[in-house]
């Protein structure tokens, strides 16, 4: 391929492809403080069956506070502080907890702190000046590798791929960089009655 004039212009160009995917992303990043908006999640099986599907609303606020309002088919939350997750399932009536995660093991915050991607992932080119993949670097991650697609100047489709075969497809809706947030957004407390599991 390197002995071809041709195949080398055209392995510049998808370099610079990605650039320009890395430089929406960025932008799109810079001065970001606060993030909302809607989201329609896919999980497809390695034979291509839909197993779930999903929709709702999220939030962000920097550094790492987030939360997703799974609205259907099954009302749940996910709830990030800062310090702890939060993850209520009102069909079960049971309240999980935990530390938050490291910010390495969410690829969504790749689209509010660009600057993981050089730290927890390899970065591979796609030939698509839309779309950035990226590897994590650690062996016990949940995926095994992930892609951010763009269009015109916005992150619209996040897909993370798992060693089973399946792919996950979250589609971004209507992000509004920005917004007022209240703070009680991030917050969260167990409604009376639920049991609340530790450590899980």
């Amino acid at each position: 391929m390197h002995r071809s004039l041709i195949a080398l212009a055209l392995m510049t160009a998808a370099t610079l492809g990605w650039a320009d995917a890395r430089e929406q992303l960025e932008r799109f990043a810079e001065n970001l403080e606060t993030l909302s908006g809607e989201f329609e999640q896919v999980t497809i099986d390695d034979s291509g069956r839909v197993i779930e599907e999903v929709e709702g609303q999220l939030y962000f606020s920097r550094p790492d506070r987030f939360r997703w309002d799974y609205e259907s088919p099954f009302p749940q939350q996910m709830v990030a502080d800062g310090e702890q997750l939060w993850h209520f399932d009102e069909s079960l009536d049971q309240v999980t907890v935990r530390d938050q995660p490291d910010a390495a093991e969410s690829p969504l915050l790749v689209l509010t702190r660009p600057e993981l991607l050089d730290r927890f992932y390899s970065i591979e080119d796609t030939g698509d000046d839309q779309v950035i993949q990226f590897l994590p670097l650690a062996d016990d991650a949940d995926f095994e590798r992930a892609r951010l697609h763009f269009r015109d100047e916005m992150p619209e489709l996040l897909e993370l791929h798992d060693q089973f075969g399946q792919i996950t497809r979250i589609r971004l809706i209507r992000l509004q960089r920005n917004p007022e947030i209240d703070a009680e957004v991030f917050t969260f407390e167990p409604p009376p009655g639920v049991d609340v599991l530790e450590g899980y």
